[in-house]
């Protein structure tokens, strides 16, 4: 390092990675610093006696965007596609019953009775209004259907999903869309019926034009509704972190911590901010733009003395703490079919675990023959789980997987991962908290942000974001 670089990325997550692999697409320099030995940020594959364990995305959805970047990376042989209707399941009273994802598996379900069966149903027939205010996600649930869904319903889908707490999520920030559809016609599932048909019309029309501005869009392809929607890679997720490393090369520095950035104006052009930027061990770098792909905490120390209006916003953002236990067993040891994705725990439950995916059961090759493989994310933020010894903590979750699946003896393999702050919350008030930060972003021209805290946290949403970075500073520079 000493050099002085176009744009400098600190964080070789995946938003980092798609940031300076399309920089580079672009014709800008770019260099990438990443503080821990690997790429990928939470996205973590151990591949170890024929298992693939994984701690971030288990079975994540390709969108457009990713599915681009998959094949010019020429990763298509590599993906591995996932089973969209794989059955999901959701514990109640110990027992696991069906998730419902239909009238009919509304109906038939026993996750909640007849009366909020009827309130879910009848929604379409009613006409109701959101409130000014923004609303929690359980609020907004508990006004329309009723305490038992949200207990039972969407409650296990958000910690699924989002690793968050129903009565803490805020619509506006994790559920815009169903606020404006409830806002403009009064009833959620109209609204989505609306947006489904002007989805529908718009596909039918679409002509010659349309179809070439998309291929434009995608460097040349064009991206049908016939991919696959889910999956992973035969080697797990990391594999497509590791090839982005792979392309960019020794612009990737891994081990590179960097501990403070500044910044100054430049004489020659005037309007021109050159940063620089100290890692650990006194290196330093020199560059015009900088993206920061880290943590929205992890951010706001680096700006704290830069700018300390952009640090608070970012420093206020919460992230939730994680653990993650990915086991093995004898496929003789476990008496579920595990036919299907896996099984969300409601709160209410009372359990360690949030959800356990089948692993073995949506991708057969992450396991050897006779041998299943199960992951589970668990809750740490009470009762010391975050210092307790790693055996203990994984025995627990096992225990628990071991009573609802009738598992029996110990796994044959095991690998546990513990983050202290693993994912952002989309809590009451995150959105116009990031309006407000993009807002305070506006002050320095050579900086971007990027990172699963600002529109989602999906593997779409990160690399967009840094997609969406690098044509800014494109832009920048034309300008």
């Amino acid at each position: 390092m000493g050099h002085i670089y176009k744009t400098v990325v600190i964080g070789g997550g995946i938003s980092g990675l798609a940031c300076a692999f399309r920089l580079r697409q672009l014709g800008i320099q770019a260099v990438v610093l990443e503080a821990s030995p690997r790429p990928g940020g939470m996205i973590s594959t151990v591949r170890r006696n024929g298992f693939v364990f994984e701690a971030g995305p288990q079975c994540p959805r390709f969108p457009a965007s990713v599915w681009n970047l998959v094949r010019e990376l020429n990763l298509e042989k590599e993906f591995v596609a996932g089973d969209p209707k794989a059955k999901r399941y959701i514990l109640r009273d110990g027992r696991l019953h069906l998730a419902p994802f239909s009238p009919t598996g509304l109906l038939a379900t026993q996750l909640v009775g007849r009366q909020s069966k009827y309130r879910l149903l009848s929604e379409v027939l009613r006409n109701t209004q959101p409130p000014a205010e923004e609303e929690s996600l359980a609020e907004f649930v508990g006004r329309k259907f009723g305490a038992e869904v949200s207990d039972y319903l969407a409650d296990p889908f958000v910690s699924t999903v989002f690793f968050g707490d129903a009565q803490k999520m805020g619509m506006e920030s994790a559920f815009p869309d169903l606020v404006e559809w409830e806002r403009s016609r009064g009833s959620v599932l109209r609204g989505a019926l609306r947006a489904y048909k002007s989805k529908r019309d718009a596909k039918k029309s679409g002509n010659g034009a349309s179809r070439r501005d998309s291929q434009a869009k995608h460097g040349g392809l064009y991206i049908t509704d016939a991919l696959p929607s889910l999956g992973s890679f035969r080697g797990g997720m990391a594999t497509l972190a590791e090839k982005l490393a792979e392309k960019l090369g020794e612009d990737v520095h891994f081990g590179a911590q960097v501990e403070s950035i500044t910044a100054a104006c430049a004489e020659n052009p005037p309007s021109a901010a050159t940063w620089q930027v100290r890692a650990k061990g006194g290196a330093e770098i020199s560059a015009e733009a900088l993206v920061l792909a880290v943590p929205a905490h992890a951010a706001a120390s680096l700006l704290q003395q830069k700018a300390p209006k952009l640090a608070a916003l970012l420093a206020a953002i919460e992230y939730a703490p994680m653990g993650v236990v990915s086991s093995a067993y004898e496929r003789k040891q476990v008496r579920h079919a595990l036919h299907g994705f896996g099984f969300m725990v409601p709160r209410r439950e009372g359990l360690h675990t949030v959800c356990t995916f089948w692993n073995s059961s949506l991708f057969p090759a992450h396991a050897p023959q006779g041998a299943v493989l199960m992951t589970s994310f668990v809750r740490t933020g009470t009762g010391g789980w975050m210092t307790a010894p790693y055996d203990v903590f994984a025995e627990t979750v096992e225990a628990e997987n071991a009573k609802i699946l009738g598992i029996s003896g110990p796994p044959i393999e095991r690998t546990v991962w513990r983050f202290p702050r693993a994912l952002p919350q989309y809590n009451v008030g995150h959105a116009r908290r990031v309006n407000e930060i993009r807002e305070a972003l506006n002050e320095f021209p050579g900086l971007c942000l990027a990172g699963n805290y600002l529109t989602g946290r999906s593997i779409g949403d990160c690399a967009d974001t840094g997609f969406q970075a690098a044509e800014k500073l494109r832009s920048r520079t034309h300008n």
